[in-house]
């Protein structure tokens, strides 16, 4: 609109000059003059319509760019009840009883605090079946919109250089320990850096939490996170000392763990590459619990301390416990996975392999009725199911 009025501008004041100018001109003289007149507003006219094609495909490349009534269906209005009903079951807890156990594994060798064993005595407890999932911390962020994790707040986390995409390597990653790299940008919902999503992942555990962010979402949820003993309790599902959930042998296809050479090839011989959904092997132990070993890093509320050097001189740490895909189950990769395995991680630490599980108390569990008879206790005690602690 605004060419279009200096274009009837610019005419009428050459029509004004012509006129001024016609008394004093000859003929040929005003022919020249409207020749050049002419050859200008052309040139005008032309500019005018290269504008206007210019704001025309700006227009269609911005619709093009940004297609209309594009919406994923993780949101679209009301998705968040949608998720906490379709996923429900993934966020079932197991009551565990009280009872006594060894924790811990009979290896002199180990580094990690494991040995040597430790007899404990635990009070009933709640704790998730299975990690924490992509699709239930999604709702629980749509719902807190102004919370951030700690790798949003600091801007990176750590991802396996493998599985990171050469543009993300060369823009936004920088080397870290081997096989490692510290990626900005790579948070829950982006785990291997900005060019990735949860696309396919929403069973799977979610990932780049770090202990605040763990504590967070279980105490939003009523719960809270598991003391070491409790997970390992748990993880043992009332065995005196086996090496795994489910018994001393390996069993294949029941933990997701890495198989190849470190860093630069996995088998995948268990069916995955990174983190698998967490139901994707059946239960680990008789109780029901999935994904207690491999998969991800699971924190708990205890403290870690090296056993070779003096307390006051390290900086606090806590324990994540159960291995994850990028162990192995003879320890020459990594750590070996393994129930008494322990890893201890400064609270603030994230990575593509950590994740968590929450826990609850349950003192309602360890009541003792006066009013049953000792007979009827024990005839009680012979009908407990052999799945039960």
């Amino acid at each position: 609109m605004a060419s279009g009025i200096s274009y009837l501008l610019l005419a009428g004041l050459i029509a004004v000059a012509i006129a001024l100018s016609s008394a004093k001109m000859t003929d040929e003289e005003l022919k020249a003059m409207e020749e050049l007149n002419m050859r200008h507003m052309l040139k005008e006219e032309i500019k005018m319509g290269e504008r206007q094609l210019r704001r025309q495909g700006e227009r269609k490349t911005a619709d093009t760019e940004q297609p209309q009534n594009y919406s994923h269906p993780f949101h679209k209005p009301g998705i968040v009840d949608e998720i906490k009903y379709s996923y429900r079951r993934y966020r079932e807890m197991i009551l565990v009883k009280a009872g006594n156990f060894w924790m811990g594994t009979n290896d002199p060798e180990s580094k990690t605090g494991e040995y040597p064993l430790k007899f404990l005595s635990l009070k009933s407890f709640y704790l998730d079946a299975n990690p924490v999932i992509n699709a239930d911390y999604w709702a629980f962020r749509a719902t807190k919109k102004f919370i951030r994790s700690e790798p949003e707040k600091k801007g990176w986390s750590w991802v396996v250089d493998m599985f990171i995409s050469d543009e993300t390597r060369d823009f936004y990653s920088m080397p870290g320990q081997r096989g490692w790299a510290a990626v900005k940008k790579a948070t829950w919902d982006k785990p291997e850096g900005p060019d990735s999503s949860l696309e396919d992942r929403w069973k799977h555990p979610v990932v780049h939490m770090s202990w605040y962010d763990a504590k967070k979402y279980c105490e939003f949820h009523g719960k809270r996170l598991p003391t070491e003993a409790e997970w390992e309790y748990a993880a043992r599902g009332g065995s005196i000392n086996h090496a795994y959930p489910w018994g001393d042998n390996w069993e294949r296809r029941r933990a997701n763990v890495w198989q190849g050479e470190w860093p630069y090839e996995n088998r995948k011989s268990d069916g995955y590459a990174m983190t698998s959904p967490v139901d994707a092997y059946r239960p680990q132990n008789l109780i029901g619990f999935y994904d207690l070993i491999g998969n991800v890093w699971e924190w708990t509320t205890s403290a870690y301390t090296e056993r070779r050097v003096q307390p006051h001189l390290q900086s606090p740490m806590v324990v994540l416990k159960g291995g994850s895909f990028v162990d192995s189950v003879n320890g020459k990769i990594n750590a070996a996975v393994r129930n008494g395995q322990r890893m201890g991680q400064p609270q603030d630490y994230s990575a593509a392999n950590v994740g968590f599980r929450c826990a609850k108390s349950a003192p309602e569990a360890d009541r003792v009725t006066t009013t049953v008879s000792p007979s009827e206790r024990k005839r009680v005690f012979h009908r407990k199911k052999k799945d039960e602690l």
